[in-house]
């Protein structure tokens, strides 16, 4: 006897295939973890075990709904034209911004090309020869592992193309689940158009030197006005340090889901120890966040089993951990407020830089519900930032400013999209936001115009030796005899040596 399926069993069963919103928390979190698991190929046994534990722990433990979480919006279904229109605009977003090189690239994409060249021709470790001594590869990987692997079957093409896929799925799930918490559209774009006021700091340095060279801001862009510092702009962000900035986007999702009560603090720690291995910076303000938690409500996380699982599950990063500080105090460093001139530049650096976050205090009252405490956690996130230094250009301010930045932002768009606030409220919150957008408009403008320049299959050796560096790149390469014997064989590449030729025609008569 052939059933027959009624109509009610029919949407029993439609029902129970819904894609819902936590599948987009899911998904991105395998982004996030994938290259752990995959690092964890080129250690040793016993260290590879604990990795590979570790991130399968942390993917059970975001997969399960926390009972003690609010129905919200990780639990409505996804909205597909809009995911697809997000996806979408995150690729068109990283293409003009250099990725596979339909357009000019950004002078970092330089070396990074020369990272996934070596990961992509040599299995992990990467070893290099200078002047007589060994080195490996010792960075932040995250971004890259995946695509390599895909190019060990496809060639060096092929990773690219993985490369700009995994990167524009990670951002465009980014882009939903913030639009989807703010008030659409409108806000996900001064999310994106989001920055300083770069432009009046750029005109403030040429009235004050007569050394100040235009050039040099068209190359770096507009947020690159300060002789010390940086707060990258979105745009600039995307264009320049998709590798940081895709792990500093996704932790302020959580913390700002964190705050509608839609994860936990594990969620929130397992997630931070896989973004380690992306930025190991980025995650600095985050976990602050978390101690933040876990001091101001101790009683309800130290009670849950879930705090203790991710506990365990973060702490089988170590691997990870010791990888990425390897060699680190050899990467310059210090207290920034040492300089005689720090104070005068931090004030006008602040000045310029951070007036949305004076205009969200003075519009207070607006903030959403639940998000008072982490605008004001991200906000002296970013006014501490510039005491201290670490990397060359001081890549912690830059990079450990990520995740703050996309919650000020969120929190300044979610005013401006408030349909309560005053019409001379709303003025002033949009002539900040159209006072920003130069520093995008000046990122696309120099990439459309400017001449592209092919895929390079250069080392990393090779490509800064074309780029005119001298001395070794601490913030990429350690000396193998550092790296513990019981982590990895630090030997087991051949090094590669660096070769003189160039590996760009247009460096010469364009950047040097």
């Amino acid at each position: 006897m052939s059933s027959i399926s009624t109509p009610a069993a029919c949407d029993a069963r439609t029902a129970s295939f819904t894609l819902h919103n936590r599948a987009i928390l899911i998904f991105t979190s395998v982004l996030i973890f994938l290259p752990s698991a995959l690092f964890a190929a080129g250690l040793r046994p016993i260290p590879a075990l604990v990795l590979l534990a570790g991130c399968i722990g942390s993917l059970a433990l975001v997969i399960q709904r926390p009972q003690a979480n609010e129905a919200g919006l990780l639990d409505a279904s996804v909205d597909t034209k809009r995911l697809s229109l997000c996806i979408g605009l995150a690729c068109v977003i990283l293409v003009f911004g250099g990725e596979l090189h339909f357009f000019f690239a950004p002078l970092d994409w330089r070396v990074r090309d020369a990272v996934l060249a070596d990961l992509t021709r040599s299995s992990f470790p990467i070893g290099y020869n200078i002047d007589g001594v060994d080195y490996i590869l010792r960075a932040p990987l995250g971004m890259y592992m995946f695509p390599a692997a895909v190019g060990h079957v496809f060639g060096l093409l092929g990773a690219h193309v993985a490369l700009l896929a995994q990167n524009s799925l990670m951002l465009g799930c980014i882009f939903y689940l913030l639009s989807s918490l703010g008030a659409g559209w409108p806000h996900l774009a001064i999310l994106i158009m989001f920055g300083g006021l770069s432009i009046l700091g750029a005109a403030l340095g040429f009235a004050i030197s007569k050394d100040y060279k235009i050039d040099r801001l068209v190359i770096l862009g507009l947020d690159a006005w300060h002789p010390y510092f940086q707060y990258s702009s979105s745009m600039v962000q995307f264009f320049w340090v998709p590798n940081h900035a895709l792990p500093g986007w996704w932790l302020a999702t959580l913390l700002l889901l964190q705050t509608r009560s839609q994860v936990d603090i594990a969620t929130l720690g397992v997630s931070l120890a896989g973004a380690m291995f992306w930025s190991p910076l980025v995650v600095i303000p985050v976990a602050f966040w978390l101690i933040y938690l876990a001091a101001t409500d101790w009683r309800r996380p130290l009670l849950a089993q879930r705090t203790w699982l991710g506990v365990l599950a973060g702490a089988c990063f170590l691997p990870i951990a010791l990888y990425v500080v390897t060699g680190s105090s050899q990467i310059s460093h210090g207290l920034s407020f040492e300089k005689m001139e720090f104070l005068p530049l931090y004030i006008i650096f602040i000045a310029v830089e951070l007036p949305c976050v004076r205009f969200i205090y003075l519009n207070r009252e607006f903030i959403p519900k639940n998000m008072t405490h982490v605008f004001y956690f991200a906000a002296a996130s970013l006014l501490l930032l510039p005491f201290f230094s670490f990397g060359p250009g001081n890549d912690l301010v830059m990079r450990g400013s990520t995740a703050p930045l996309v919650i000020v932002a969120f929190v300044f768009g979610s005013i401006i999209c408030n349909a309560s606030i005053s019409r001379n409220t709303k003025i002033i919150g949009f002539a900040l936001f159209v006072l920003a957008t130069p520093s995008a408009l000046l990122e696309l403008a120099r990439n459309i115009n400017y001449p592209r320049y092919n895929l390079s299959d250069c080392s990393l050796t090779e490509a800064i030796h074309a780029m005119g560096a001298k001395g070794i790149p601490t913030n990429y390469m350690a000396e193998s005899a550092n790296i513990p014997s019981w982590l990895m064989d630090a030997n087991v590449s051949a090094p590669q040596s660096a070769r003189s030729r160039r590996c760009w025609t247009d460096f010469d008569n364009r950047h040097d």
